[in-house]
């Protein structure tokens, strides 16, 4: 089948690492494709459809909807979904299973064992683009095609080989000459494979860190909550006149013995405009119920838990907080 798309970029994503990557994070991979000038986008992180569903911003690839998705919306940009699901999500883990139950195949999982170690090692690094290229992408080929050696596509790979192959043929089928094609690093080595030469590829551009991949990175930071200076970070936040760093201020007040502080913070901002990024409302809802719930305001906390159920999309461990909330006042858990 001969190609529509004549150049293609193949840019990494890193699911939740990006929390972890400020070189490399949500906004830096928007900054990537935005220097590749492409008049398309794809992603194999979403099956096809999967645009028409608001739960499709579940992704744990959430530099799609952070940042990719809405970037390319607002310059009437086409993003496809050309993913191929596994037609067991569980068989690669049973497959494993079922081998260690015999003594002779545990030299052979050994082995894989110890090339995926070697990329479980990179990825606890802080990486860059540049070192996912040169050193991530090699390791995770190296596994890649260990298992597929040893174990043939099929049950043992998840079908990786098959599923890259099914990929790249909706990629090449799409329009455009110049296509920007996210995809999980997994994927991405049997992917090029199943590309071959059939386009262009393009190195994906190395750009420099802007200043909103810096806040994104101190975000980023925040929202993971064990620092080892809040008061810091805290300051750091207050910086930045968003609704998101206010949402991680308080975050971090309560956190740290804050209670009241913290809700008289969330109070404030969410009687201003809070609806994004996309999984913003639903946390900063459910937190608020919480923290009224802290404060003996129980009508004031239902109000805010059942404002997260009326959101078209709410992140699910929002709306497990809200169903808990409204099933019970929210209680700080003692450590005793």
């Amino acid at each position: 089948m001969a190609s529509s798309v004549r150049c293609v970029s193949l840019i990494p994503l890193m699911g939740p690492f990006h929390l972890h990557y400020p070189l490399y994070n949500a906004v830096s991979v928007r900054d990537t494709v935005k220097a590749f000038t492409p008049d398309g986008l794809a992603t194999t992180a979403l099956n096809p459809g999967a645009f028409a569903n608001p739960g499709w911003q579940d992704t744990p690839e959430l530099a799609l909807p952070l940042s990719v998705v809405p970037w390319a919306r607002s310059h009437g940009l086409a993003l496809e979904a050309v993913g191929e699901p596994s037609p067991d999500p569980t068989a690669s883990t049973d497959f494993v299973r079922y081998l260690r139950e015999y003594a002779g195949e545990r030299n052979l999982l050994s082995e894989i064992e110890g090339a995926g170690r070697a990329v479980e090692a990179l990825l606890g690094e802080a990486l860059t683009l540049e070192r996912i290229f040169d050193e991530l992408l090699p390791a995770v080929r190296s596994y890649h095609e260990l298992r597929e050696d040893r174990f043939g596509d099929g049950p043992g790979t998840d079908w990786l080989r098959a599923r890259a192959n099914a990929m790249a043929e909706r990629i090449l089928a799409l329009p455009g000459r110049r296509l920007a094609v996210l995809a999980g690093v997994d994927e991405l080595p049997f992917l090029q494979d199943a590309l071959g030469d059939q386009i262009e590829r393009v190195v994906p551009p190395q750009v420099s860190l802007s200043e909103a991949a810096r806040r994104r990175g101190l975000l980023d930071f925040a929202f993971r909550l064990d620092v080892s200076e809040p008061g810091n970070v805290i300051a750091q936040l207050r910086e930045l006149n968003n609704a998101e760093a206010r949402y991680l201020e308080a975050n971090l007040l309560f956190a740290n013995g804050h209670a009241a502080e913290a809700l008289e913070l969330l109070e404030q901002t969410s009687q201003g405009d809070f609806s994004s990024p996309y999984y913003l409302p639903g946390y900063l809802l459910a937190r608020l119920g919480q923290l009224r719930d802290l404060a003996s305001d129980r009508s004031g906390a239902l109000r805010a838990y059942r404002g997260v159920q009326a959101l078209e999309y709410a992140p699910p461990e929002a709306r497990e907080a809200a169903e808990r909330g409204l099933e019970e006042p929210f209680k700080v858990m003692s450590n005793a």
